[in-house]
């Protein structure tokens, strides 16, 4: 998943001469705390430059070049590391569309590295999904495997909109994420969602880490005679709605799981519009499966316990199937 986003950046640095990148540490020899950015700054001398360690500078700075014509594509090294710059996330770039009527656009890209189970503790391992999906004005993209990761990071380049580029930093290397690179010409539109798995029984919504869980539950319950659907959003705004509806009228029973908080996390969201445009086909609760709310914890073995699991999520699926 590095290759495929450090790939299409390059791509996109070479197709628009606009871009330009910064960020705490992407430029070359390091390109980043995961390598993502690394030989940009020296295929593209004076785009990729290191930022202070100053959040609510990148974000201000971004909005400022972004406004004045360039295609800024900025990193916060950590979810958990956004909030210096919240007010320039929240009141500033997402509101210069709709405060020059359409007049001018700040199309920022922040890329984010995001999730736990990899021992990153309560600084290291936010989801911030929910955050920004409740900002009007954000696109916010959330890819689970490479090829997904290239198609919207190309997207995201090209977009007039600001977007928020959420990438999990266990899934970066996790070998189930690897797929086969796409050429140049490949992108993904924002609210596209995927069927990773077809089934009959139960649809799992689902993105991000959890989507391999869900994948591996599959498997397991397909054993035990049981069919279950997966869904991927890979995109969080705009959602991709009816994807949803058709698997859920189709199985009649969803669980929704993912790695962030129970409490207004986005499974909440998806919950509501699915109990407000599918009630007629459903024969059982809506389930989620999430973390539990707390700040990720330090320790290893009380990540684990905090974070949701394949078991937790076999539990959920087993509340929806047998109400």
């Amino acid at each position: 998943m590095i290759d495929a986003i450090n790939h299409g950046l390059r791509e996109e640095m070479a197709r628009n001469p606009k871009i330009v990148m910064w960020g705490e540490d992407v430029a070359d020899p390091k390109g980043g705390v995961f390598g993502v950015t690394r030989g940009l700054s020296a295929a593209f001398p004076g785009r990729v430059v290191n930022s202070p360690l100053a959040e609510a500078s990148i974000a201000g700075v971004a909005a400022g070049m972004a406004i004045g014509d360039y295609k800024p594509i900025v990193e916060m090294q950590f979810g958990d590391y956004l909030w210096p710059a919240a007010l320039q996330l929240r009141n500033e770039i997402p509101t210069v569309r709709w405060r020059s009527q359409g007049e001018w656009e700040c199309p920022v890209v922040v890329r984010v590295a995001v999730g736990g189970y990899i021992k990153g503790g309560p600084w290291h391992s936010a989801n911030v999904e929910s955050f920004f999906a409740h900002i009007p004005g954000w696109k916010v993209v959330y890819p689970s495997c490479a090829e997904d990761a290239k198609g919207l990071i190309k997207n995201a380049a090209r977009s007039k909109d600001p977007v928020v580029f959420l990438e999990h930093k266990g899934l970066y290397r996790r070998l189930q994420a690897k797929t086969q690179e796409p050429d140049a010409d490949y992108t993904i539109p924002f609210g596209c969602g995927t069927v990773r798995r077809e089934g009959t029984d139960l649809t799992v919504v689902t993105w991000g880490s959890t989507v391999y869980m869900a994948l591996d539950l599959a498997r397991q319950m397909e054993k035990e005679g049981v069919s279950l659907e997966v869904i991927d959003l890979r995109s969080i705004v705009p959602l991709d709605e009816e994807l949803i509806y058709r698997s859920v009228r189709k199985t009649s029973r969803v669980m929704i799981a993912h790695e962030d908080t129970l409490t207004a996390g986005f499974g909440a969201e998806v919950a509501a519009r699915i109990a407000e445009n599918c009630i007629g086909a459903l024969d059982g609760p809506v389930v989620r499966v999430t973390a539990r709310d707390s700040f990720v914890p330090s320790a290893p073995n009380l990540e684990l316990a905090m974070l949701p699991s394949l078991a937790d999520l076999k539990r959920g699926a087993q509340k929806a199937l047998t109400f």
